[in-house]
């Protein structure tokens, strides 16, 4: 059975009262099949880096400076699947035909972001789980700046990229109509969600240590509202008829 017969059969199971952790469940599958290429890519990514770090001549140094601050890049990466799956099913009629069967459009996008905080998190903890493994295998010992890196940045501003991205994806693919030429969001939301990362990597340089944390947490949480901000926006521009297939 495909992953489209097994929507169809929960959405006719489900006719009288819709529930959203059967959908979820779906999703969440459907999600790692549609996005396994670029998950892989950002955990072996991710790994590769963290090697590298570990053997250079000062990587105890090195890799509590960089390490932590890296991780969300590939994470938002490996974390486009929840929205490859998203755009998909608007462009194939799924969404269309679950819909009809009463299912809440505000249900399908979270769905699509349950999916991407599942993904970034997979890429996230095989980064940190390997990384801090090697880290004290090489005889050193977790610091409280490594501790306060990976707790005030690494974390939020994995999940607030990876859920930039897939918020931005979701909203252009309802609001945009498809032109001869264009692609679909999906070739750019790669860069949406490396963009943050990489803006605060470089401001974070050029500010005084004294204030570098100050400009990580701070990202971090700024693009957590701004995916929040977005989340409401999106209620009040996609009707209904923005979920319909575009074919």
């Amino acid at each position: 059975m495909n992953a489209t017969s097994q929507i169809t059969g929960m959405a006719r199971k489900t006719s009288g009262e819709r529930t959203l952790p059967s959908l979820l469940s779906v999703t969440l599958q459907r999600g790692l099949i549609a996005g396994r290429a670029y998950l892989v890519i950002g955990i072996v990514i991710s790994l590769i880096l963290t090697v590298v770090l570990l053997r250079t001549a000062k990587g105890s140094v090195v890799f509590v400076g960089i390490f932590p601050l890296e991780i969300p890049l590939f994470a938002s990466l490996g974390a486009i699947g929840g929205m490859m799956l998203f755009v998909g099913d608007r462009s194939k009629g799924v969404l269309e035909y679950l819909i009809s069967y009463g299912v809440r459009p505000r249900s399908l996008v979270m769905n699509c972001l349950l999916a991407t905080v599942v993904l970034s998190t997979i890429v996230m903890g095989s980064a940190l789980l390997v990384g801090l493994v090697g880290y004290v295998a090489t005889g050193n010992s977790i610091s409280a700046t490594l501790q306060d890196s990976i707790l005030g940045y690494t974390i939020p501003m994995t999940y607030a990229t990876s859920l930039f991205a897939a918020t931005c994806g979701v909203i252009w693919s309802t609001l945009s109509t498809p032109r001869m030429g264009l692609n679909s969001p999906v070739g750019v939301a790669p860069l949406l969600g490396v963009a943050p990362p990489v803006l605060v990597l470089i401001v974070a340089e050029g500010v005084d240590k004294s204030a570098y944390y100050y400009v990580t947490v701070g990202a971090a949480l700024g693009f957590l509202v701004l995916v929040a901000a977005l989340l409401v926006a999106s209620t009040r521009l996609m009707s209904r008829e923005r979920y319909l297939s575009s074919m």
